[in-house]
């Protein structure tokens, strides 16, 4: 199975403070473009605050990217489903 690249285009803005870890980014997927504004607090650790903000953004990305191929009723279409 080939795989396919993937290009997103994206502005974002990081603030950080000690314990602390927020992002804000306007996505530019494909067909559903998007904001996102996370903001976490209490963090043993910065890169805990990082993780975070990687799952949730990545979770939205697959959100906003599989509705914006989907059908108005809910179906995506590709070629494997369209038979």
């Amino acid at each position: 199975m080939a795989r396919q690249m993937l290009f997103i285009s994206f502005a974002m803005t990081c603030s950080m403070l000690a314990g602390v870890c927020n992002d804000m980014s306007v996505v530019f997927a494909s067909t559903s473009p998007f904001v996102i504004v996370v903001m976490t607090a209490y963090l043993r650790h910065e890169r805990d605050g990082n993780d975070a903000i990687a799952k949730i953004a990545g979770a939205a990305y697959e959100c906003f990217d599989r509705v914006g191929r989907s059908s108005e009723h809910g179906r995506t279409v590709n070629e494997r489903n369209s038979h």
